[in-house]
């Protein structure tokens, strides 16, 4: 089951929860269905009283290399009217964006929004997904290995939020990931303000633990009141409205026209298969560091 690829464990006596992803045969790619546990997982933990902290992280070597490819094209396929055509309908499309991933209920906007305090314990690649991952965790901690950024994103353009990025990196560092596909080390992602902590993979953990048993520390009514307060400057920004915008902005760009000489990852996908598909994107990253 793909409950399986995720588990939740509640430490009650420490004020602790940990969710884990479990896929590392596929460095942690996160599926619909894996959207949907966290999602679920984090409605338990915030009906838990004796939980204030969360720690979010992975299995094996990665955090998660992002969007798994092979769902791509399924999730649209699978939503209300995605089948009744070869291509899917654009309702079908604002629908899987919505319900799956910017929606009030989707993952980006409930681990966004969880009133406990989120922990990120990053390692290896941490794209797409993983990149979201670290934007939406209120403390994120990566290993020297980690890598962040989006490379999708030179290839069909801007696809997620952008606010997020913008508010914490600043527009110039944002249309780097934007425009060339950049993956930024654990180094440029701490000097550039989107991570906490960097440190070797043997202190990564012990750091993890050292924050989270802080923030478990801190009095519930604290920890509740201090989230909103956040949430409420994120109103403020106006990261509702652009989470909104992305559902539409993505589901548009899922159905854009490629000129000759373009990379289509779509095409190339269902052509060629999630081997080739990936390659051929990989071969389009500019690496830093």
């Amino acid at each position: 089951m793909s409950e399986s690829r995720v588990t939740l464990d509640l430490d009650r006596e420490s004020h602790i929860a940990r969710i884990t992803l479990r896929r590392p045969e596929a460095g942690n790619a996160i599926d619909a269905q894996m959207a949907a546990a966290i999602c679920v997982y984090l409605d338990e933990v915030e009906s838990e009283d004796d939980i204030k902290v969360v720690v979010l992280s992975g299995e094996g070597d990665h955090l998660s290399t992002g969007w798994d490819a092979e769902e791509v094209w399924r999730q649209y396929l699978d939503a209300p009217g995605g089948s009744i055509r070869k291509h899917p309908s654009q309702r079908a499309r604002l629908v899987a964006l919505d319900e799956n991933w910017w929606g009030p209920k989707g993952l980006y906007s409930r681990l966004l929004k969880c009133r406990k305090v989120t922990i990120l314990e990053a390692k290896g690649d941490c794209l797409e997904t993983g990149l979201y991952f670290a934007l939406c965790c209120d403390l994120v901690v990566a290993s020297h290995d980690a890598r962040f950024g989006n490379p999708r994103w030179r290839n069909i353009g801007a696809d997620g939020d952008l606010s997020l990025l913008i508010a914490l990196v600043g527009l110039k560092r944002a249309k780097d990931l934007m425009f060339l596909g950049l993956n930024w080390s654990a180094q440029d992602a701490l000097a550039y303000g989107l991570i906490d902590w960097t440190g070797s993979s043997a202190d990564r953990g012990a750091k993890v633990e050292e924050l989270a048993i802080m923030c478990a520390s801190i009095m519930r009514d604290g920890i509740v009141s201090e989230k909103y307060a956040v949430f409420a400057s994120l109103a403020k920004m106006g990261i509702d409205l652009s989470f909104a915008a992305t559902t539409v902005v993505s589901a548009s760009l899922s159905n854009i026209h490629f000129q000759p000489g373009e990379y289509n990852f779509l095409r190339e996908l269902r052509s060629e298969g999630v081997e080739s598909a990936l390659e051929s994107s990989r071969g389009n990253r500019v690496e830093m560091r």
